[in-house]
């Protein structure tokens, strides 16, 4: 007898086909899921894609209790777990699909207690935007999570307003006929559910901003419940190590990456955008092998300036140091969806959009100043991160004095972008770091610098950290922390300093009183302290430079 596609599967191939059916039926997100199996969300997330750890017979057994179906029932398949789910609630899968909220309610009232009300269910949760946060745009852009067409803006940001818009918009480009409404989760689509009939959907009729949204936190619950978090971690490190401050430190340097993770979870919940930590990736984003690196150059300086462009004479040279680099860095422009390509010119800040870029860049003749483009001796086109793209750009512009041609940009590879996505997660680390300076704190102050050090240099392509696959989030952050140094350099210069040496993340080296430098709008260039806007002096050393050289 052959075998069917449900009874050929493997077991864990049907578990997670039971999940995705049963999250669409229910009309439920992974958050909503992981939060009732006791989860953080991106562990779900990677259970789900398979790539990593797989589920467990127990958290087996509390999914199948979270939807209140017996487990052997959840591991037969997608369409035996939502009839058995359907028939708990004296409907069918079919009237289910149709009205997938309301089911989700009368679920919830049944495994409560209460009885079901026809009036406008309470919830703690903030409302669906209002019909103002959607406006309507004149003419089609991009959307900033499928790179079509979309004829709303929400929060400034041209997008369909959620992922059935975005399915919907999928199917309109493949197909002439016109699409039918696909329900689908704004991380993974939804699979159909193998031996269920299903009605057609029925049509939208309600307006654009009453469509259901992601609910939104307040930047300072967010940011405290992250800052929360840290405390938490380091007084647990040291109540475990009997107050033993090196054991709790390395505990806790040994933990960094898992606790980062979940940072960004407990930082992300509410958000408007889900992190995928898994996407497609074009091959200039792949290592060709596991020795040789991919095809973005992330302009990493290397730069020492020579000494016959300086005024003779004897000269103090200042050593200064950056502090936190990638901390700061973590504030850029990073791509939400898929990275679409495009040929040509791209005007990535008009469209709100980060990527990748094939360019041209033109000749750099500045002997006081280091190459945007870092420590690069080859010539003609290559690829490039975002941060790189715009400061050659402000390199090339009246403001900074036109030090160069304009990169000419051949092809590319963006998605809609914004620079908060991991906004709350880095004001939580900057706070916590800011606590640790303060109290001489050197357990907290370490654990910190492990976490977002360790998250950018794993979040790319390491066997440490198997819940994030992003490089073009890490190269994208390490170009953000170049290009910051680069702009530092260029302020110095600008504020009557000489510019001796820029190097790495942190390094730069300058000839003058740079503690009495004073930027654009009269305040101080480079105050001094330990924080992620100050910098620190290292070492200073004299030169001589002779009048005849």
């Amino acid at each position: 007898m052959p075998k069917t596609p449900e009874t050929s599967k493997s077991t864990l191939e049907a578990l997670r086909g039971s999940v995705d059916a049963l999250l669409t039926v229910t009309g439920q997100k992974q958050n909503q899921l992981a939060e009732g199996v006791g989860l953080p969300n991106y562990a779900v997330s990677r259970r789900q894609s398979g790539r990593s750890t797989p589920w467990s017979f127990d958290e087996a057994d509390a999914i199948a209790r979270h939807f209140g179906i017996p487990t052997l029932t959840l591991l037969a398949g997608a369409a035996t777990a939502c009839e058995a789910y359907a028939s708990s609630l004296g409907s069918t899968v079919t009237e289910l699909i149709a009205a997938p909220k309301e089911a989700l309610s009368t679920a919830e009232a049944t495994s409560t207690g209460s009885e079901p009300t026809s009036a406008e269910p309470q919830s703690s949760e903030p409302a669906a935007p209002a019909a103002d946060d959607v406006t309507e745009l004149p003419t089609p852009a991009p959307c900033v999570l499928c790179g079509l067409p979309a004829t709303t803006e929400l929060e400034g940001f041209p997008q369909h307003v959620s992922a059935d818009d975005c399915e919907a918009a999928k199917s309109a480009a493949q197909a002439p006929t016109p699409p039918t409404e696909v329900h689908a989760d704004t991380e993974t689509p939804r699979p159909s559910l193998t031996g269920v009939t299903q009605e057609p959907p029925r049509p939208r009729t309600s307006r654009p901003g009453e469509r259901s949204a992601r609910p939104r936190q307040e930047r300072s619950d967010t940011k405290d419940a992250g800052v929360a978090f840290l405390r938490s971690n380091i007084e647990h490190a040291l109540q475990e190590h009997d107050g033993d401050i090196e054991a709790a430190q390395a505990f806790l340097i040994r933990k960094a990456i898992p606790h980062a993770m979940e940072l960004l979870d407990i930082t992300r919940r509410g958000g408007r955008y889900d992190v995928v930590a898994f996407p497609f990736l074009p091959d200039i984003l792949r290592k060709p092998t596991d020795s040789k690196p991919d095809q973005i150059w992330e302009a990493r300086p290397k730069w020492s300036r020579a000494w016959d462009s300086l005024p003779p004479g004897i000269h103090t040279i200042d050593e200064l140091d950056i502090n936190g680099a990638y901390l700061s860095a973590l504030k850029t422009h990073l791509p939400l969806g898929e990275l679409v390509h495009s040929e040509g010119h791209i005007d990535t800040i008009k469209l709100k959009r980060a990527g990748f870029h094939l360019v041209t860049p033109g000749e750099w003749r500045r002997a006081h100043l280091p190459n945007p483009l870092g420590a690069r001796d080859e010539e003609g086109p290559l690829w490039i991160g975002e941060p790189t793209l715009r400061q050659l750009n402000r390199a090339a512009s009246e403001k900074y004095g036109r030090l160069c041609a304009p990169p000419e940009i051949h092809e590319s590879w963006t998605s809609g972008s914004t620079e908060h996505l991991l906004e709350y997660a880095r004001v939580a680390l900057t706070e916590v770091r800011a606590e640790a300076i303060a109290n001489d704190d050197t357990v907290a102050r370490e654990y910190i610098k492990a976490m977002y050090s360790k998250l950018v240099s794993t979040m790319g392509d390491s066997n440490y950290n198997r819940d994030l696959h992003r490089p073009d989030w890490m190269h994208i952050i390490r170009s953000a922390a170049f290009s910051n140094l680069w702009e530092k350099a260029f302020k110095a210069n600008a504020a009557g300093l000489h510019v001796v040496r820029v190097s790495g993340t942190d390094e730069l080296h300058v000839i003058g009183d740079w503690r009495a430098a004073v930027a654009a709008g009269g305040r101080r260039l480079f105050p001094e302290g330990r924080g992620v806007t100050e910098v620190k002096l290292k070492n200073q050393r004299t030169i001589t430079i002779d009048s005849e050289a």
